[in-house]
């Protein structure tokens, strides 16, 4: 590479360094290895950033209440009415343990029953086991003879289920035998792109990710993440099976096993083939710049801040004692609006400077029934 130029660009050396890191990848652009990199950086984050919102106000108010609440014996944060604050967003929280609790209990529920039937559909399966040449093409792909069965009028291609810590990986038959048959290499990019998912158990991540996406239903944008995520699972298996055969290989498979179904969404298995991701999977094979689309949108997104600001605030607020509460003082500098509401309130102390009432007088008459 010859420089023209003594000075380099921070986007030449992002560019550049996209290039040097995924040497094992040449296929790929830079603009696809960057936007996928940024992409899933922002899957991760968003996947935690709601776990920690939409949890933490349930579990980490009850662990903080064996210790010494932070906000005990403080009724103002500013001009911020505390008490006021409680009494409104009490119920959100009240709710936000009933959620959880409903959800995770709907999650187990369903969670059993996915599991049943699919180790019902499994056991059903007429599958023989593979034949020396097929075993020829297993090995290739980085797979155990006794890690893949043959399906006998499979309606999908191939797909991983199973036991969540030995998973197995099921082809059709025809694609190893018939008019319909793929070539050797394309059979190789098929058990290896599977031999991807079996080695990082990807059928158990799927599980759990949409296990939590069920338990908290109330935030609808965990569900697409969690879709997102298990579209990257299809693309790092891609790739992995790209060292194989080559990524023309793989993008071959896919075209020719376009029209074939893909599993049916009540099983727990992880399948070849997703129509939804197909020309994503192909063009970026080929060499396309492609950037992916999330299934988020605007208004899931808004839902979900809204959502985890106030159950966030409701945790924050249940670590502040009443004044009814053990331990709280029975004087103190505060106000008193008697009969009004507690929104009304809010921020009682704003353009408020000292005591409004003197020492020793009734406490907020919010925390009074």
């Amino acid at each position: 590479m010859i420089l023209r130029s003594s000075t380099i660009w921070p986007s030449s050396l992002t560019r550049l360094a996209a290039v040097v890191v995924d040497q094992r990848r040449p296929w790929l652009r830079a603009g696809t290895v960057a936007g996928e990199r940024r992409y899933q950086r922002m899957l991760v984050l968003g996947l935690g950033s709601i776990l920690v919102l939409s949890l933490a106000p349930v579990v980490g108010t009850h662990l903080l209440g064996v210790a010494e609440r932070p906000l005990s014996g403080s009724d103002h944060l500013g001009a911020l009415c505390l008490i006021a604050l409680h009494e409104l967003l009490s119920p959100a929280h009240h709710l936000l343990h009933s959620l959880v609790a409903v959800g995770f209990s709907w999650a187990l529920v369903e969670l059993a029953q996915k599991a049943l039937r699919t180790r019902r559909v499994l056991a059903g399966l007429p599958t023989r086991q593979l034949a020396a040449s097929e075993m020829a093409l297993a090995a290739q792909s980085n797979l155990a003879p006794g890690q893949v069965s043959v399906v006998v009028g499979l309606p999908m291609p191939a797909f991983t289920a199973g036991r969540w810590l030995r998973p197995h990986v099921y082809v059709a038959e025809e694609l190893l035998s018939g008019e319909h048959a793929l070539t050797s290499d394309e059979v190789v990019a098929v058990l290896a792109h599977e031999a991807a998912h079996l080695h990082r158990r990807d059928p158990m991540r799927f599980l759990l990710l949409r296990v939590l996406a069920r338990a908290l239903f109330w935030v609808p944008a965990l569900r697409a993440i969690a879709e997102d995520i298990a579209d990257e699972a299809e693309i790092v298996a891609d790739d992995a099976a790209s060292l194989v055969t080559g990524p023309i290989t793989v993008a071959s498979a896919l075209v020719k096993l376009g029209a074939w179904k893909p599993p049916r969404p009540s099983l727990s298995v992880v399948g070849f083939l997703r129509h939804d991701l197909l020309e994503r999977r192909v063009r970026r094979l080929v060499g396309e710049e492609y950037r992916p689309q999330s299934r988020l949108t605007g208004g899931s997104v808004f839902v979900a801040t809204l959502v985890l600001t106030v159950s966030m605030l409701s945790g924050v607020v249940d670590v502040h004692d009443l004044p009814n509460a053990p331990g709280h003082p029975t004087s103190h500098r505060h106000c008193e609006h008697d009969g009004m509401f507690a929104a009304g309130h809010l921020l009682c102390r704003w353009g408020v400077s000292g005591a409004v009432l003197p020492e020793g007088v009734a406490d907020c008459p919010h925390a009074r029934g």
